[in-house]
């Protein structure tokens, strides 16, 4: 069956059937047949007028196809192009079947359902076929990032995790470098990943990505790679915390945003550095009031078992940082306490060039990926006071988790270097599945990464 999607918003419209009233509400979708030919009605009756709002229709447009047996899709852009004035036609087309690809994600690996039938499109002209092609792009990167968190625990350690890596990344222009011993990790000064991940049968890893097409500016991205997060030898007292297999959250953004650079042969300079462990408690594991020595001379006496993240995204800032990257980007799905603060949808952005955090927030409503400035105290340095090392990896404060732990990163950020933090621990998972958001993981800061970088060189999309 051969279905023609239509968006409408007033009622006055003159159309080929009767318009309901309801029928306008944003993102409400109708099946209606005229004569032999069947429409999909998209109401789009929204005051506030952004990309995300596209991709939400998109989304929820492709929801409303796969509820029914329909084969061929027709889609007509000619409405949302008149009432979104202020982007280009490539943005609406871009924005809108980016939310439809999204949509359209199904995890299903270990699942005996088949997925769902492929629809045949027609865009209209070719433009607009190119044009979809561009966001099935940025959407696999999202989906790659999608299908590393939805990965049960068993099925994705460090080990599995590399072995991914340099298959999404085969015959590709990221070189992967794997480091895989403990001599290997212990060598490059990476103490704090080697020793996090003691606990495990399954060795911690290191990996670093590399994608350099042009000589802009060198940008260091850092994701956690917390394979599963049982808190180690603090262990975490939840009667389900079967979501800590999301705790790789940050590094799957970081892999799904070299996926898109590369993709988009995107003029950039980027090391990434992704630490993997799996932090649970058996007879190696690290202990409160061990000591870790960083490569730059600091030590860290452990308060925490369960603040792992930190210390192991702290390795991976000071070896990109090393490497020359000017910009250090992080991103991890570090404190339970920053969705305390600004609940599921939004993540915490921190920086030491503060001036420039409404920017990002900026990019993020651009993107999707919604993030919003949080400060970062210097005088909370007090609360990782330490009498035994250099400090702790743990406030002494049960308040403001979220600032401390970016306090925490912010100790080996040289003073010259640019540094933008994300916590993301809120928003792994989608806050509500609606629009583009489906069951399972968010795929969370993908398509941010790629605008805060191609910002940062100046190559603005």
């Amino acid at each position: 069956m051969n279905i023609n999607v239509v968006m409408i918003e007033n009622l006055d419209e003159k159309a080929p059937f009767i318009i309901q009233k309801q029928m306008i509400f944003y993102g409400r979708t109708h099946l209606i047949q005229v004569n032999n030919t069947f429409y999909l009605t998209v109401g789009m009756n929204k005051t506030e007028k952004t990309m995300e709002d596209i991709r939400f229709l998109g989304g929820e447009t492709r929801k409303a196809i796969d509820t029914y047996d329909i084969t061929s899709v027709s889609i007509n852009f000619d409405r949302l192009f008149k009432h979104y004035t202020s982007y280009s036609n490539k943005d609406i087309v871009v924005s809108f079947m980016e939310g439809w690809y999204l949509a359209g994600y199904s995890f299903l690996t270990y699942q005996m359902r088949e997925p769902e039938h492929e629809v045949s499109l027609q865009l209209g002209t070719q433009a607009y076929e190119y044009y979809a092609e561009v966001a099935r792009v940025r959407a696999n990167a999202v989906c790659i990032a999608r299908d590393l968190c939805n990965e049960p625990a068993n099925k994705l350690t460090p080990n599995t995790y590399v072995k991914k890596i340099r298959s999404i990344f085969h015959d590709s222009p990221v070189h992967v470098e794997i480091l895989e011993s403990e001599e290997d990790l212990l060598k490059h000064g990476l103490e704090a990943t080697a020793i996090v991940g003691k606990g495990s049968s399954r060795s911690p890893k290191f990996a670093v990505l590399t994608l350099k097409n042009s000589n802009v500016s060198h940008i260091g991205l850092v994701g956690k790679g917390v394979t599963f997060d049982s808190g180690g030898t603090n262990s975490k007292i939840a009667s389900d915390i079967g979501e800590m297999k999301m705790d790789m959250g940050g590094a799957a953004a970081v892999i799904g945003a070299m996926k898109l650079l590369a993709d988009m042969e995107s003029p950039v300079h980027v090391t990434a550095a992704v630490p993997i462990v799996e932090n649970v408690c058996g007879k190696d594991a690290f202990l409160p009031s061990d000591v870790i020595k960083y490569r730059n001379g600091l030590t860290v006496e452990v308060g925490n078992t369960d603040a792992e993240g930190r210390l192991i995204v702290a390795d991976g800032i000071l070896y990109v940082q090393d490497l020359g990257a000017d910009t250090i980007i992080d991103i991890a799905t570090l404190t339970g306490t920053i969705g305390q603060a600004l609940g599921l949808k939004v993540a915490g952005i921190f920086s030491n060039r503060e001036n420039e955090l409404w920017k990002y927030k900026e990019l993020g409503d651009k993107t999707g990926d919604h993030v919003w400035p949080m400060p970062v105290i210097n005088d909370y340095q007090y609360y990782l006071q330490s009498n035994t090392a250099d400090f702790s990896n743990m406030s002494t404060s049960k308040f403001g988790g979220a600032i401390t732990a970016a306090l925490y990163l912010n100790n080996f950020i040289q003073e010259e270097k640019k540094w933008i933090h994300i916590d993301m621990a809120n928003t792994v998972r989608p806050w509500r599945e609606i629009g583009y958001y489906v069951s399972g993981a968010s795929g969370f800061g993908v398509r941010l990464l790629t605008e805060l970088i191609l910002e940062e060189v100046g190559n603005k999309t």
